[in-house]
């Protein structure tokens, strides 16, 4: 007759009744865990729910291991070695950043704030370094839900350190810390050197285009922007090429601009012209409109409603790339298209008569 196999020894559990007891004797027993930052107020909850003092502590002793001063003592060792101390730093900084990336939780990371109830002192401590600052605004790109990760990028921008900050995607979403990025990209636009205005400016239609949010906002900082009518002019042309830029990447933001441009308050001339615009292709009736308005409205609208690269590109293409032929809507098109280009240069002339 088979034996039957020897049943597994039953412990008792004292905190099998108390699920939130069990719950902080779990948070204590954990690998280090007087290490961790929020021990206290586990340790606290602990007593609240009927823990002795002398169990928790009991607890604590053995959940204990000391790794940190057990890496201590082997960076000890590889100095011994004969390893360089930028070497073995370098080395265990890459291997936390490892590690960090891999077991990364942006649930348990917004329980910091919660626990701590305030901004931790070793968060700002770790911010002073370019090594854990990099590691943030990796963390932040692949996180951008994470309430940490979004205070700690508007801490690092607090702290001056806003240049280092190169991806749309980690300032998008805290206006302050955008603002700051549009602001030293601007000025690197207008006080950089003639030799880096190509890459300032590549830079700043980087960060701008990153999304139709990004887009509007910053566009709506440059429309803001007043003063001399050079000023005016270069807020124009900025403003004209990261429209161009938005359009390569595929965004929709054709009514934004011209909303911005405020033709939006001629309600014909904005259908006709977002007509147009959105399908990058010219067309009689829509041509017609605009000629009616420049020609019998008094005053006519804005000659720089017709000043916008996109519009004279399709222009330009039509007349030069088009073959010509005899049809009604040719000349409609040649005809029109004539005197809008003679309507726009003589506003022009009109303006400085």
């Amino acid at each position: 007759m088979a034996e039957a196999p020897d049943a597994e020894p039953y412990e008792y559990d004292p905190y099998a009744d108390n699920p939130e007891l069990r719950e902080c004797v779990n948070a204590l027993s954990a690998r280090d865990a007087i290490l961790e930052p929020g021990i206290a107020k586990t340790f606290e909850q602990f007593l609240d729910l009927g823990g002795k003092e002398k169990e928790g502590a009991h607890i604590l002793a053995e959940s204990y291991v000391g790794l940190p001063h057990v890496l201590n003592v082997m960076i000890e060792w590889l100095h011994v070695a004969g390893y360089r101390k930028r070497e073995i730093q370098a080395m265990v900084e890459d291997h936390l950043k490892h590690l960090i990336t891999q077991h990364f939780d942006p649930k348990k990371a917004d329980l910091i704030f919660t626990e701590e109830g305030s901004v931790p002192s070793w968060l700002e401590e770790m911010i002073q370094f370019p090594t854990w600052r990099e590691l943030f605004y990796q963390l932040a790109e692949q996180y951008p839900d994470c309430l940490m990760l979004k205070f700690t990028i508007k801490l690092v921008s607090d702290a001056g350190f806003q240049s280092e900050i190169t991806s749309a995607s980690t300032a998008q979403h805290q206006p302050e810390v955008f603002s700051s990025l549009v602001k030293s990209a601007l000025l690197q636009i207008t006080t950089g050197r003639v030799t880096d205005a190509h890459e300032h400016l590549q830079d700043f239609k980087t960060l701008v285009c990153h999304s139709q949010h990004t887009y509007f906002y910053s566009h709506s900082v440059l429309q803001s922007l007043s003063g001399t009518s050079q000023l005016t002019h270069f807020r124009r042309w900025l403003g004209q090429e990261i429209h161009r830029e938005a359009l390569l990447r595929k965004h929709e933001v054709t009514n934004m601009g011209l909303h911005l441009t405020s033709v939006g308050s001629h309600s014909r001339l904005f259908e006709s012209l977002s007509s147009m615009l959105s399908r990058s292709a010219l067309n009689p009736a829509d041509i017609s409109i605009l000629y009616k308005h420049y020609t019998e409205d008094d005053p006519p609208p804005p000659v720089q409603f017709l000043q916008t690269p996109h519009l004279l590109g399709l222009y330009g293409e039509y007349f030069w790339f088009v073959k010509f032929s005899c049809r009604p809507t040719k000349i409609l098109w040649y005809y029109t298209g004539t005197h809008l280009m003679f309507i726009d240069f003589s506003c022009i002339r009109a303006k400085f008569e």
